[in-house]
């Protein structure tokens, strides 16, 4: 059994071989230039929707507003706590804010689509091929590894589609409780290989955040019902709908499928040899993230800490998060990005 943690940030999907904004000038979003992204949406259908959403945070932050997505999305929930708590204003009402936080939901959808998905044939949505996730996928990924992601998107889920075939395994592989007979979870086929890996020997893919592809029922409760949609960007019959815990200061992890999913991401981490960070910046304002590395890594247990970022106070931020787990001869390999990660054969850092 592998003993590896790979650790996927934004990073990751934007550093993806297919980003070139010579041809698609939308690139998957970070937090801090995600409004830039938004306007670089072409696809006319959400037009109406963009502009709506450019007006709410212009109503929220002024004309000239230099907001991120996290801090966009933190001051609505945060304004709607306190409406709730005092009481609502001519200008301000609960109603509102919360139409304003369902088409900034609706807005991150969007942008994912328009960056990750191109035509098939038949100008149907298909996702974008990475050759750096295949490449991963298929010779780096081992048998037991697990993939801890904060993101929402589904990159990493289709190329284990693809190309995982014995080491993956939708149904197994999220970390959700099943249920009596399986009824917590539906739609799985769609995510599976050709040839599935079995239920113990399937690589973990974590989503700590939620994600784009989880229809979720009662997710905040033991008996929650989870439906991976096919087509996680796009809209299907109601419309878009998605299970996320959004990018707010306050994040809601302690309940129901999420508690799961960080339980297993807890174990996994503290039963890992090696830790790779891939695109992810350990950002400050995510305690929850810090206190669960900081918990979870075992004392001077750690042989190989690779992290792939090109942000030097970022790398340092997480060494200094997981420094209880190096001992004198744990190797740590510094890198720049992820096409250099998976140029590198794992031996030389898994050894």
């Amino acid at each position: 059994m592998a003993d590896t943690v790979f650790v996927l940030g934004a990073g990751a999907t934007r550093g993806g071989s297919f980003v070139d904004p010579r041809v698609q000038p939308c690139l998957p979003p970070l937090d801090r230039d995600f409004f830039t992204q938004l306007q670089r949406v072409r696809s006319h259908k959400h037009r109406e929707m963009i502009d709506q959403v450019l007006k709410d945070v212009v109503f929220l932050f002024g004309k000239n507003f230099a907001t991120t997505l996290e801090t966009t999305f933190a001051s609505i929930e945060q304004m709607i706590r306190m409406l709730r708590a005092t009481r609502e204003t001519r200008e301000f009402r609960t109603v509102d804010l919360l139409k304003m936080r369902s088409r900034l939901l609706t807005a991150l959808a969007a942008v994912f689509e328009e960056a990750l998905t191109g035509e098939d044939e038949h100008g149907k949505k298909k996702p974008t091929e990475c050759d750096h996730c295949r490449r991963f996928v298929s010779e780096i990924l081992r048998v037991g590894d697990a993939i801890v992601t904060f993101n929402y998107d589904c990159v990493i889920d289709y190329h284990l589609k693809r190309y995982g075939s014995g080491k993956w395994n939708a149904r197994y592989g999220y970390g959700l409780k099943l249920g009596p007979r399986g009824q917590h979870l539906k739609g799985d086929s769609a995510w599976q290989p050709d040839r599935p890996a079995n239920r113990d020997r399937t690589v973990k893919l974590l989503k700590l955040h939620g994600s784009l592809h989880y229809r979720a029922v009662a997710a905040d409760t033991p008996k929650y019902r989870v439906d991976l949609k096919q087509r996680p960007y796009t809209y299907q019959g109601r419309g878009i709908r998605f299970t996320i815990i959004p990018p707010e200061y306050t994040k809601r992890f302690d309940a129901g499928l999420f508690r799961d999913i960080w339980d297993e991401a807890f174990r996994a981490i503290a039963r890992a040899r090696n830790l790779v960070f891939v695109g992810y910046s350990l950002p400050m304002t995510d305690a929850h993230a810090t206190a669960l590395f900081r918990a979870a890594v075992r004392k001077e247990g750690l042989r190989a800490l690779v992290i792939a970022n090109p942000d030097q106070e970022a790398r340092r931020r997480i060494r200094s998060v997981v420094l209880r787990g190096l001992r004198d001869d744990t190797r740590v390999l510094s890198l720049d990005s992820w096409s250099e990660f998976v140029a590198i054969p794992r031996e030389v850092w898994d050894v």
